[in-house]
């Protein structure tokens, strides 16, 4: 993966995955207790992170890399810290690979002698789905996996498991578990898809942050289709 930084003044050159907008601000923290942090710890995919580091040494060349790889202005100026050693710049966040649901990054920033560290977690919008796929609905157990429920909030919450038959009525009710991690992802312990016996024909299970379905949901919430056959004796 490769990042270019954007300083301030206008560039020439080709575009990049990701550029970083260099700025300065804010007072210094000590040498010794080198700081940096961003503006939220779970992003989607490609959306703005903005990032500021104190503490390091005043004017000093800086090293900004992502997962180990250095990020690059366009032009190939390198970042400074201003006279107080701090440093704020921004950059798109990567993109996810074809499969993947959210990813964990390490961010660290540079001076030569002092390092300051963070991470944050790109996702992908609230979804959900459960494994193994296909087995006999009176029997099956499955795990389920959610990701993204914090992503607008900010926080991790309950989770309810509703199961909607096919004209929309509520089956049944359930809690599924709490989120975790930046993102609030989950994923259950093993339990049967259906704890009743489902009629044949499409049902959605709903999972979000209510107690009891509500057509209109506040928060993050992710259906997944399922389609119940008769079985052959």
């Amino acid at each position: 993966m490769i990042c270019c930084v954007r300083p301030r003044h206008p560039l020439s050159g080709l575009a990049a995955l990701a550029c970083v907008a260099g700025v300065v601000a804010g007072a210094a923290a000590p040498a010794s207790a080198a700081t940096l942090t961003t503006d939220a710890r779970c992003y989607a995919q490609g959306a703005p992170l903005q990032l500021t580091a104190n503490g390091m040494a005043p004017r000093a060349p800086l090293t900004v890399s992502l997962d180990g790889q250095a990020l690059r202005f366009r032009d190939g100026s390198t970042p400074r810290a201003d006279e107080a050693g701090t440093h704020a710049s921004s950059f798109s966040t990567p993109a996810l690979a074809a499969g993947v649901n959210q990813l964990r990054h390490a961010l660290a920033v540079d001076d030569g002698t002092t390092r300051a560290r963070t991470r944050f977690t790109v996702t992908r919008p609230a979804g959900a789905d459960f494994a193994p796929k296909h087995g006999d609905p009176r029997t099956l157990r499955v795990r389920f996996t959610l990701w993204g429920f914090a992503l607008a909030s900010g926080r991790n919450a309950q989770v309810w498991l509703h199961w909607l038959d096919a004209s929309g009525r509520v089956r049944k009710n359930a809690p599924l578990g709490l989120t975790q991690g930046d993102c609030g992802q989950l994923t259950s312990t093993r339990r049967r898809v259906f704890p009743f016996d489902a009629e044949p024909g499409r049902w959605t299970l709903v999972l979000d942050t209510s107690r009891r379905y509500r057509v209109q949901s506040d928060g993050a919430r992710a259906k997944i289709p399922v389609h119940v056959r008769s079985l052959s004796l």
